[in-house]
């Protein structure tokens, strides 16, 4: 698979560390290193195996948390505390001040939200002009759910396929377009345009298969079509199409084509 689908900022490895701190329901000085590292190797396997990002940082991440799991198993004599700094103190550090401006963008970006829902200062653009936003401005929007809730699901359907290598020659040939006309296929049959994130895959047709069907989704997302929030009850995940229109073509999705298509109003028309 040589289709790359980037990730939006603020999905980086600090990212990924303070969602699995906040998984574990502790103050983020109390939290297990051990446990972090064991999840943190999952998300990295699958961030390995979709080719999502730069996974230089990432990996020297997972090295730092390896080093602070190695210093806790240490009998404590053996660490001269005033003369050794410890990483895990550093690490906590970095991670509180990551927050704090995450947390400042975030509140920066639904003020500039909703003063775009105002009167706009200037005149609309003719909707029969072309969208000139540039892609890289173009960010997931994923409800109420992170980018690493959709991996976390995915690693567990990886796990389920094994060690398969076996590449089948009919999805060697299959392109991301034809991985999106699938789950568009599988979105008409459904009702109310939403199904369990799940069931888009299927395990027995490999690793290959549901890579192909991830990046598909992750796209798919990238371009408004696709939005994913976790039901409180059950605490699956459920992705619900976005699109003014069912017979939209995987062209139209891939090259990014919103003429007459403005996501947040489809979304709140469709609730």
């Amino acid at each position: 698979m040589s289709y790359r689908v980037e990730l939006p900022v603020f999905s980086g490895p600090m990212d990924l560390l303070l969602h699995l701190v906040k998984q574990q329901e502790v103050d983020i000085h109390d939290v297990r290193i051990a446990t972090v590292l064991d999840q943190y190797l999952a998300h990295l396997d699958v961030l390995e195996a979709l080719d999502l990002s730069d996974l230089g940082d990432f990996v020297v991440m997972a090295s730092t948390l390896m080093e602070i799991k190695s210093r806790e198993l240490l009998p404590r004599e053996e660490i001269d505390l005033e003369q050794d700094l410890d990483p895990k103190d550093d690490l906590i550090q970095r991670l509180l001040e990551y927050k704090r401006y995450r947390d400042i963008s975030r509140r920066l970006a639904a003020m500039m939200e909703r003063r775009g829902q105002m009167l706009p200062p200037v005149l609309p653009a003719p909707p029969e002009l072309p969208d000139t936003k540039p892609d890289e401005e173009r960010t997931f929007d994923l409800g109420n759910i992170q980018i690493w809730d959709l991996t976390e699901a995915f690693a567990r359907l990886l796990e389920e396929t094994g060690s398969d290598r076996e590449l089948h020659f009919d999805v060697a040939r299959r392109t991301v377009d034809d991985f999106v006309a699938q789950i568009l296929d599988h979105l008409r049959g459904a009702t109310a345009r939403e199904v369990d994130f799940v069931s888009l895959f299927d395990p027995s047709r490999g690793r290959y298969e549901l890579i192909g069907v991830f990046t598909a989704c992750l796209e798919m997302m990238k371009q408004g079509y696709l939005s994913a929030y976790q039901d409180d009850a059950t605490r699956r995940i459920v992705v619900a199409f976005r699109g003014p229109r069912m017979d939209v073509t995987p062209d139209e999705i891939l090259r990014g084509d919103r003429q007459g298509f403005d996501p947040l109003e489809d979304a709140a028309g469709a609730e």
